[in-house]
């Protein structure tokens, strides 16, 4: 078991020796429906939780989610980008195969989403906070849908200050466009809290029917404006920075460069401070997700409802002086958390290694509920490895990002247990670029290994597999961004 791995075990051993519980392999009987509690962060580094080996940031709701139910060290986006992702995520799918390639691509309506699957098997559905989508998500299966634009209404109703700009921010640093600092917003009035008091709410109207919430923050994305106490967790000068940190590679892809350039302003205690309020803000986001466990928990509801927890991407949080996500294959942006509780179905405490994705998470959910995997879905029901059963799994896994003719071209990456081969291509930014790393010896990605004799069979064989992974999925038409007349807001059916 690698040395990161084994950290994790001894970590969520640890968690579970006062509550450790038997788990079976059955599952609920047939008229006892799941509820679904679908817990989803937006840009979150892998490294930023206690339960994945961190030893500075504390997630102890997490940690305790992991510590009862099985954690994947080995997770990964197939898309390392909002929009993409999550409709892979919602329908099993690769994004060359749904077609949202990139923000912005309108998602096609006649994909199958998870939530239309379990809405018409009688489930109460409702999405609270970040979705992401161009459609609303009515139309893709959801009777109840707040987002940014209803807590718009309700702190303009409340008189309640706008927390991305009422606060005291670090002058002259802007991330992704947004100030970095702590708003004087308390935690009931910033998003979070009020995305954590709907859900709170519409668990107790649906605890005695069966549920499905895609309970999803805005952050750790920018802007990075944790409330207190959380905004002074954190002592800059005692943060550690990560290996690449001060790493320039002058082979390095255009993306990486360029996103290097829009941080050159930045001192390394600007960067310490930055990471302070990243780390601060998940922290936060960790003490709203505790709500609505316990919430779970009060009405005895944790032994029939599958809970997820899972980021759409990673964020690069200071590798390479960089922040947010490039369109790259960096492990900072496609390696993601990925935890999934319910007992007496899901080992407790338990972690596994297999390469999985949020490509997975679609099938998986339906087939703990007993329903029909769609025949177009690609990814695989993760239930047989979380039981530990002998399975046969995949030995490569995939992400892409972009397409051809954009700014950076599509970037796809190839990924096994050790190694990684990203191919930059047909970029008309810059030129195309190929990567090699060996993740055992190097797992900062520092050095570039495309040219070494050593590896060459290795990465033949990789690029052998994307091909085959090309050629044997079905590839959705370019479409193109913002194209398609968007409806209007429909109207609520639990409102």
């Amino acid at each position: 078991m690698p040395t990161a791995n084994r950290r994790i075990f001894v970590f969520l051993s640890a968690c579970l020796v006062t509550t450790m519980v038997a788990a079976s392999a059955q599952k609920p009987a047939d008229n006892n429906k799941l509820n679904v509690l679908f817990i989803m962060t937006d840009q979150h580094n892998v490294r930023a939780l206690g339960c994945y080996g961190s030893k500075e940031v504390k997630t102890p709701n997490l940690d305790r989610l992991a510590a009862h139910g099985v954690l994947f060290s080995n997770a990964f986006t197939q898309t390392g980008q909002c929009c993409p992702a999550r409709y892979t995520i919602w329908t099993g799918r690769y994004a060359h195969s749904h077609g949202v390639r990139w923000n912005g691509v309108v998602e096609p309506l006649e994909e199958t989403t998870v939530v239309e699957i379990f809405k018409k098997a009688g489930y109460e559905t409702a999405c609270f906070g970040k979705h992401h989508m161009i459609h609303y998500p009515i139309q893709h299966g959801f009777d109840e849908v707040l987002d940014w634009r209803d807590y718009g209404q309700w702190i303009i109703k409340n008189k309640i200050p706008n927390f991305k700009k009422h606060g005291d921010f670090l002058p002259g640093v802007l991330v992704g466009g947004s100030p970095v600092g702590v708003t004087h917003v308390t935690n009931d009035q910033a998003l979070p809290g009020y995305m954590t008091a709907q859900t709170l709410r519409f668990i107790g109207q649906n605890k005695n029917k069966p549920f499905f919430i895609h309970y999803s923050f805005e952050g750790p994305h920018t802007p990075y404006t944790p409330s207190m106490p959380w905004a002074k967790m954190y002592d800059p000068d005692k943060l550690i920075l990560p290996g690449n940190f001060n790493y320039k590679n002058e082979s390095a892809p255009a993306i990486i460069k360029h996103l290097q350039q829009r941080y050159t302003h930045m001192t390394e205690q600007d960067h310490r401070k930055t990471l302070a309020y990243y780390y601060g803000l998940i922290t936060q986001i960790d003490y709203n997700i505790g709500r609505v466990l316990d919430e779970i928990d009060r009405f005895g509801l944790a032994d029939r409802t599958i809970v997820v927890f899972t980021t759409d991407h990673g964020d690069m949080a200071t590798e390479r002086r960089c922040w947010t996500k490039p369109a790259c294959g960096h492990e900072a942006t496609i390696h993601i958390p990925m935890i999934m509780r319910l007992p007496g179905v899901i080992p407790a405490g338990v972690v596994r290694e297999q390469l999985v994705g949020l490509i997975d998470l679609m099938p998986t959910l339906c087939d703990l509920a007993d329903f029909e995997i769609p025949d177009k879905v690609q990814g695989k029901s993760l239930v047989p490895i979380m039981q530990g059963k002998s399975v046969e799994w995949r030995k490569v896994i995939f992400s892409e990002v972009g397409y051809p003719g954009h700014t950076w071209g599509r970037v796809v990456t190839a990924r096994t247990r050790r190694h990684k081969y990203v191919n930059h291509e047909n970029a008309p930014v810059g030129k195309p670029v190929e990567e090699f790393f060996d993740l055992t010896n190097d797992p900062w990605e520092v050095k570039n290994e495309i040219n070494n004799p050593r590896y060459l069979d290795i990465v033949n064989r990789l690029k052998k597999e994307i091909k085959r992974w090309e050629e044997t999925t079905d590839h959705a038409p370019m479409y193109p961004i913002g194209e398609m007349k968007l409806e209007p807001r429909p109207k609520q059916h639990n409102m």
